[in-house]
C-alpha cells in the first residue's frame, strides 16, 4: 500500500474525506461478500442434508422395499454350548432341525521339544534367540553336508537353505511365508508352529534334507522332527512323524463332521452354512442330537418397520424445519468490526439465524416433502382390497407435525403407546399383506428418490440439489467481487489524484499570492 502525504497545503484531512467517500461505495462490495458467504453456507447446508437423504435412501428405505426384509427367521438352539445357530436370509425352512456333531475341525499344531543348554563350536554357552545362527545349534553348513529345511502347506512350499548366516528368525520367516503362525518362545525354549486355518486342506509338513536329498537332522537340532502327511482318496490324511519323543508333539489337522437332518456335512472349519442355516460347532455331541428351531421372527419384522418409520420421521422433520424456518430478513453476515463488538454466543446465535433460514421456501425441499407425504399416504391393492399404512396402525396424529407418522401401541411413542398394537397384530395374522403394503410404498419412494438424484445440467449424480448450478453461481459472485474490488481501487486512486491536484493548485496560488505581496511591498511599514 503506497504511503500518501496529503492535506499539507490545504490543511484538510483528505485521508478521512476519501475514506468516507469510499465507505459509501464499499457497501456494494459488502453486499457481494455477504452474498458469497450466504451462498457458501447454503452449499454446506445442502451437502449435509443431501448426505442424510442419501443415507436414508441406501439404508432403511432400501431395506423396507425388499421382500427379503420381511422373511426373517428366528433361530434357537436347544444347547448353545454345543451348537449355536442363526438364519441366513429367508432360505432356512421353518420347523425343527436335528444336528449331531461327530467331530470338530482343528488346525494342525507342532510343538517342539525344549532345547537344552546349547554350546557353540568353541564350547561357549548359547542363549537361543531370534538372532541365533542355526549353525550355533549344531546344524552343519559344511560343504557336502549342507542342510535344506522345507515347509509345505497347501499350494505353498518354502525351501530354506541353511548357510553360515541363517538365523532362527530366518527359519521363522520361512514358516510364515509358507502360511504358518510361527514363534520361538524364549521362556519355554520351544518352537510353536501352527496352521493359520483349521481343516485338512490346511495341513502342513516340515522336513529337512542334506545335500543329495538324504534325510537330515537339522530339525532335530531345533527340537523338531520330520512331519509328513499323505492325502488319501477319501479325503482323509495319514500323518507320519516320530511319536516316540514325548516332549515333541503334533496336533493333527481335522475337518468338522456334522449330520444335519441325517445328511453328513464335512467342512474345514467349525462354522458351517447349509440350507439357510449357519451353524457354529462348539462341542462333539456323540450320539445325541441338538434341536434347532426356526420360526417366523415377527418381532424382527416389527422392529424393521419401526426403524424405517423412525428414520422417515427424522428426515421429514429436518426438511420441514428447513422449509418452514423463520425469516431472517434484515440479518446479514457480520463484518469483522461487528464480530469484535459481540461475544461468541451472540455471534453464533446471529449466524445460526441466517443459516437456519437459507432453505426457507426452497422449491427443491418442498418437492421432497410433497413426494414423501404423497407416497406414504397412498393406498395399495392387495387381494382385491385397498390398504394403506393407516390399515397397519401407522398414521399422523397432529397436523402441527406436518406429516410425521406414529405407530399405534409403540412403547417408545408417548402419543400412541396406550393404543392397540395394530402393526404387530397385522404381522402375526397377515404378514403377506403387511409386506405388500410396506414394500410397495417404500419401493415407490425409493424410485422417486432415484429420479430426483439423476444427473442433469444443473446437478450431479446421487445429488438431490442443483450442485452444479450453485458452483457456477458462486464462481459468478466471486468474479463480480473481483471486478468490484478493481473498480473501488481505481476509484480510490482517482480521489487521491483529484485531491493531489487541488493541493498542487493551492500551492501555486499561495506562491503567486506571496510574490504579489512582496512586489507591492506588502508586509513593510
Amino acid at each position: 500500500m503506497p504511503i500518501r502525504m496529503s492535506g499539507l497545503v490545504s490543511g484538510m484531512d483528505t485521508e478521512s474525506i476519501i475514506k468516507e467517500l469510499m465507505n459509501a461505495q464499499s457497501q456494494k462490495k459488502v453486499k457481494i461478500e455477504n452474498k458469497i458467504t450466504k451462498h457458501e453456507w447454503k452449499t454446506e447446508k445442502w451437502k449435509d442434508l443431501n448426505k442424510k437423504l442419501y443415507d436414508f435412501y441406501k439404508g432403511s428405505l432400501s431395506k423396507a422395499r425388499l421382500e427379503g426384509s420381511f422373511q426373517t427367521r428366528k433361530v434357537s438352539s436347544a444347547d448353545e454350548t454345543k451348537v449355536k445357530a442363526s438364519a441366513s436370509g429367508s432360505i432356512a425352512a421353518y420347523g425343527t432341525h436335528k444336528v449331531r456333531v461327530e467331530q470338530l475341525a482343528s488346525a494342525q499344531f507342532v510343538t517342539g521339544s525344549q532345547l537344552g543348554e546349547m554350546k557353540d563350536a568353541s564350547g561357549k554357552k548359547v542363549t537361543v534367540s531370534g538372532a541365533t545362527k542355526l549353525s550355533q545349534l549344531g546344524i552343519s553348513v559344511s560343504e557336502g553336508e549342507e542342510s535344506t529345511i522345507t515347509i509345505a502347506s497347501g499350494d505353498k512350499k518354502i525351501n530354506l537353505d541353511v548357510t553360515a548366516d541363517t538365523t532362527v528368525n530366518d527359519f521363522l520367516t520361512a514358516c510364515r511365508d509358507a502360511g504358518l503362525t510361527a514363534n520361538y518362545d524364549t521362556s519355554q525354549k520351544r518352537f510353536f508352529l501352527t496352521a493359520e486355518e483349521s481343516g485338512l486342506d490346511h495341513a502342513f509338513s516340515i522336513t529337512s534334507t542334506t545335500k543329495g536329498g538324504a534325510a537330515g537332522d537339522a530339525l532335530k537340532k531345533l527340537g523338531l522332527a520330520q512331519v509328513e502327511y499323505t492325502k488319501k482318496d477319501d479325503g482323509t490324511i495319514e500323518y507320519k512323524y516320530d511319536k516316540t519323543n514325548e516332549d515333541f508333539s503334533v496336533k493333527e489337522a481335522s475337518n468338522s463332521i456334522v449330520y444335519l437332518n441325517g445328511a453328513k456335512l464335512v467342512n474345514n472349519s467349525n462354522e458351517i452354512s447349509a440350507n439357510g442355516l449357519n451353524l457354529e460347532l462348539n462341542a462333539v455331541t456323540g450320539n445325541d442330537e441338538i434341536s434347532i428351531n426356526v420360526t417366523k421372527d415377527t418381532q424382527g419384522v416389527y422392529d424393521m418397520v419401526k426403524g424405517f418409520i423412525k428414520d422417515y420421521n427424522e428426515l421429514l422433520k429436518e426438511l420441514n424445519d428447513a422449509y418452514y424456518a423463520d425469516s431472517a430478513y434484515g440479518y446479514e453476515p457480520l463484518t469483522s468490526e461487528q464480530r469484535e463488538a459481540m461475544n461468541d454466543e451472540d455471534i453464533e446465535k446471529w449466524e445460526n439465524k441466517i443459516k437456519d433460514s437459507l432453505l426457507r421456501r426452497d422449491g427443491t425441499v418442498n418437492s421432497l416433502i410433497s413426494s414423501m407425504k404423497m407416497t406414504m399416504t397412498a393406498s395399495v391393492d392387495y387381494n382385491g382390497k385397498k390398504y394403506s399404512l393407516s390399515s397397519l396402525g401407522i398414521m399422523t396424529t397432529d397436523y402441527k407435525e406436518k406429516g410425521q407418522l406414529h405407530i399405534n401401541g409403540d412403547a417408545d411413542d408417548g402419543a400412541t403407546m396406550g393404543k392397540d398394537n395394530d402393526l404387530m397384530k397385522a404381522i402375526e395374522e397377515d404378514p403377506d399383506m403387511v409386506m405388500t403394503v410396506v414394500t410397495t410404498l417404500a419401493g415407490k419412494l425409493y424410485s422417486t428418490f432415484g429420479e430426483k438424484m439423476s444427473t442433469t445440467t444443473n446437478s450431479s449424480a446421487l445429488t438431490f440439489y442443483e450442485d452444479k448450478k450453485m458452483k457456477t453461481d458462486l464462481d459468478k459472485y466471486k468474479k463480480e467481487l473481483s471486478t468490484m474490488e478493481d473498480k473501488l481501487s481505481a476509484m480510490e486512486d482517482r480521489y487521491y489524484k483529484q485531491f493531489t491536484a487541488m493541493e498542487k493548485a493551492l500551492s501555486q496560488l499561495n506562491s503567486q499570492s506571496s510574490s504579489l505581496t512582496s512586489l507591492f511591498g506588502g508586509g513593510s511599514m
